[in-house]
């Protein structure tokens, strides 16, 4: 028989999960917003130290894109900041605001973005920086998951 306290036990991984997925929502969160709009930046203006320094902008030829989309990394810019910085920022903008739930939801989201992201890159630019985010993606995406069901609060 058990005791109505022991019902109310914390799942062991819940607070593991928990922190992962904030853990996740400010490095990615961050990472993508900043690296987003360098490569943004970088596309429009002349920098001292721009993206191309870094990774040459012929390397997304190999990409099935529209040719304007990838001449410069403006557009790749865009896209990273918006696609996987701005559900992690919408996430963390809740989990502060206490709406863990809604905060959850937006990472699970963010997560399956980051793997659809890394899986499109690898299928054409295989590369290892590219595997670890989607083994972090999917992590993110268990973690946010495990987070929301194992909750306290479901609002």
């Amino acid at each position: 028989m058990t005791t109505a306290r022991q019902d109310r036990r914390p799942h062991p991984l819940a607070r593991v999960s928990r922190g992962f997925a904030l853990f996740m929502n400010w490095f990615d969160g961050i990472c993508s917003v900043v690296c987003g709009g360098f490569m943004a930046a970088s596309g429009l203006v002349a920098m001292p130290v721009s993206w191309n320094d870094v990774m040459p902008i012929e390397l997304l030829g190999v990409l099935p894109l529209p040719e304007p989309l990838i001449a410069t990394w403006f557009w790749p810019g865009v896209a990273l900041a918006l696609v996987n910085g701005a559900p992690n920022i919408v996430a963390l903008a809740l989990r502060f605001r206490g709406r863990r739930a809604a905060s959850y939801r937006w990472g699970i989201a963010a997560g399956v973005l980051l793997i659809a992201w890394t899986a499109f890159e690898l299928a054409f630019m295989p590369n290892g920086i590219s595997a670890f985010y989607l083994a972090l993606g999917a992590l993110q995406t268990a973690a946010s998951w495990h987070a929301l069901r194992t909750g306290e609060d479901a609002a």
